[in-house]
């Protein structure tokens, strides 16, 4: 079995006057497989991802992941930058793939876009088609409503303030994108995802 992995993390406080940009992410970008050596044995979403995947003998594929705290609304620019690059990577080994973790943050505006972590979401299944699954996890302050759902498996947010769970986040995400790879038993994930 066989999963990507990526990741774009902001928390917009939108009445910042300048954007976040690109060179604002790229700051704590990594790409391939720094992806997944950047982020073991860390306490964030896809060091989760990366301890469960090891753990379980899955293969991980790195397409890339960035972020900029909590800033002003990013710029288009920077958004259509990553989302290209999330689906383009994954478009690139969809065939040899069998599932994708993603890590959002669920609180991320751009300057013309209310909902870009759906949007992400949204691409990356255009990219994989209905029956890939597609996993992700997710800040304790993501401001979510139900077009997410339409096109990601299961979402999975922090359950605490300050974020001391964040890598145990990304390892219930995993631990259930697995669970469906093994069983596939799509619905029976779906529906007890919440407990896992």
């Amino acid at each position: 079995m066989h999963v990507a992995i990526a990741g774009l993390m902001l928390e917009s406080v939108s009445f910042l006057p300048e954007p976040t940009t690109l060179a604002d992410f790229q700051r704590e970008e990594l790409s391939g497989q720094a992806v997944i050596d950047g982020h073991r044995g860390t306490n964030r979403i896809i060091g989760g991802f990366v301890e469960v995947c090891e753990a379980e003998g899955i293969e991980m594929t790195g397409i890339v992941s960035a972020g900029a705290g909590a800033a002003a609304s990013a710029t288009d620019d920077a958004f259509d930058h990553y989302c290209s690059r999330i689906c383009d990577g994954i478009a690139a080994i969809k065939d040899r793939i069998d599932g994708v973790l993603l890590s959002l943050h669920g609180a991320m505006t751009t300057v013309t876009r209310t909902d870009p972590d759906a949007d992400i979401v949204r691409e990356v299944r255009k990219v994989v088609g209905p029956d890939m699954p597609i996993v992700v996890g997710l800040d304790y302050h993501g401001n979510l409503d139900e077009e997410i759902l339409r096109h990601a498996d299961a979402l999975f947010g922090y359950h605490y303030s300050p974020h001391t769970d964040m890598g145990e986040t990304g390892a219930r995400a995993a631990r259930c994108l697995v669970r469906w790879l093994k069983t596939g038993d799509r619905k029976s994930t779906r529906l007890n995802s919440s407990h896992t």
